[in-house]
């Protein structure tokens, strides 16, 4: 559940009795998903410019993963996660290039636009990520936009996804979960 939503404790507070997990995309999100009585380990943060106090905090309560949005911040959390003896389990979030047919001020799957790694660089981010002693690759997150009206570009952005899964074995790293969004 994005938090951003509806970020109304009594709501969370059901949405986590009932077992749902919840995407945050700053430590406010987190204090109060936890406050409503969320597990950590249902706890998947995402978002641009993480902080490294808010990389610290999500560490130390125990959360499923980061979304990882560049390799500024994979850097960023792998410093932060070896200061605190931990290692961060990350996920990346690959731009697969899709047009997803809506407006342009909602699209975030094209290549042009400033969210998430290229797919083309992909591989060798992954690698790169896999190297770093703080850092365990877990997953794949990809967002296409919003508002999205049929279902053809999910199928799209899923066919290049797991193309790069497929090579990603190939050397070794092995995706456990794969997150695929966007608004229908």
């Amino acid at each position: 559940y994005a938090v951003k939503a509806n970020s109304n404790l009594a709501v969370l507070n059901v949405l986590s009795r009932l077992g749902a997990g919840f995407d945050i995309v700053s430590v406010g999100e987190l204090e109060r998903v936890l406050r409503a009585g969320a597990k950590p380990e249902r706890i998947v943060f995402s978002g641009v410019g993480k902080q490294p106090a808010e990389i610290r905090r999500a560490l130390e309560v125990g959360i499923l993963c980061f979304n990882v949005e560049s390799e500024a911040e994979l850097e960023r959390v792998n410093q932060v996660a070896g200061e605190c003896g931990k290692t961060a389990e990350i996920s990346f979030r690959v731009n697969p290039d899709v047009d997803a047919g809506t407006h342009p001020y909602i699209s975030t799957g094209l290549k042009e636009n400033k969210f998430g790694i290229a797919i083309a660089e992909a591989k060798r981010i992954y690698q790169h990520a896999a190297s770093l002693p703080h850092i365990h690759v877990v997953g794949m997150d990809c967002h296409i936009g919003s508002q999205l009206t049929e279902l053809a570009p999910f199928m799209d952005a899923l066919e290049r996804l797991l193309g790069l899964i497929d090579e990603l074995a190939e050397v070794g790293i092995t995706i456990k979960h794969l997150d695929l969004g966007g608004g229908l």
